[in-house]
């Protein structure tokens, strides 16, 4: 994932100008050695990996979608949404009544989604490009705010949080889902992720407080957040 942009998987983490960062890129390179996977060259090798259907082995997409309780009607903001991994089955969640921003900052997955959306006919998601800093939400506009293994890539958090607090309308949600800080057999490097204990620290200081904890995913921490 770039910034948050929101590249899944470290094996999908192709580097990109944006992150600016050269300690970051060798640390990328060096864990797709560790896998023995090369890193993707161009955008269909990336969202190939991003789609892989071995993901939903440990992603467990479905179990996933219902542990959100979304209802028909709900709006749904999929901060990072890639290739649209999740964004497609957040809509299906919420319905025609209801809708889904797909947000990232990289327009290569945006027009990949819109593609794919036009293809298959779902008519309740919206695109938003975003900038590395501001996710662009309007205020009070989602009742969640769905992330998966994209907030270690935002830089600044501590002025990030607040920007996902004012998007969320009364009683809103805030979903994050990581990888644990150890050594795993994918995600990004240990340098790079978030211990969980940290980031719901992070999370308090936008005023945010833990209201489901789940533990079913075996690479990631799951995490539901309210104010």
């Amino acid at each position: 994932m770039v910034l948050f942009g929101l590249h899944r998987l470290t094996v999908a983490c192709r580097p990109r100008a944006i992150l600016g960062f050269s300690l970051a890129l060798a640390s990328l390179v060096a864990a797709a050695a560790r896998a023995q996977q090369p890193l993707p060259k161009t955008d269909s090798e990336y969202i190939h990996h991003l789609e892989d259907p071995q993901r939903g082995e440990w992603q467990k997409p479905a179990e996933v979608i219902a542990k959100l309780g979304l209802k028909p009607g709900d709006q749904v903001a999929d901060l990072g949404a890639g290739s649209g991994y999740f964004t497609f089955l957040l809509a299906r969640a919420v319905g025609p009544q209801g809708k889904v921003y797909a947000v990232d900052i990289e327009g290569e997955m945006l027009d990949y989604i819109r593609q794919r959306a036009q293809n298959d006919n779902v008519k309740n998601i919206q695109l938003v490009k975003a900038s590395p800093h501001d996710p662009k939400l309007a205020p009070a506009s989602v009742d969640m705010i769905f992330i998966c293994d994209t907030l270690h890539h935002i830089p600044e958090r501590p002025t990030y949080y607040p920007l996902l607090a004012r998007a969320l309308r009364p009683r809103g949600r805030l979903v994050n889902i990581d990888f644990y800080k150890k050594p795993l057999p994918l995600g990004p490097p240990l340098e790079m992720k978030i211990d969980k204990p940290a980031m719901i620290e992070e999370a308090k200081s936008a005023g945010f407080h833990v209201i489901q904890d789940y533990d079913f995913l075996p690479y990631q921490y799951f995490l539901i957040f309210q104010q």
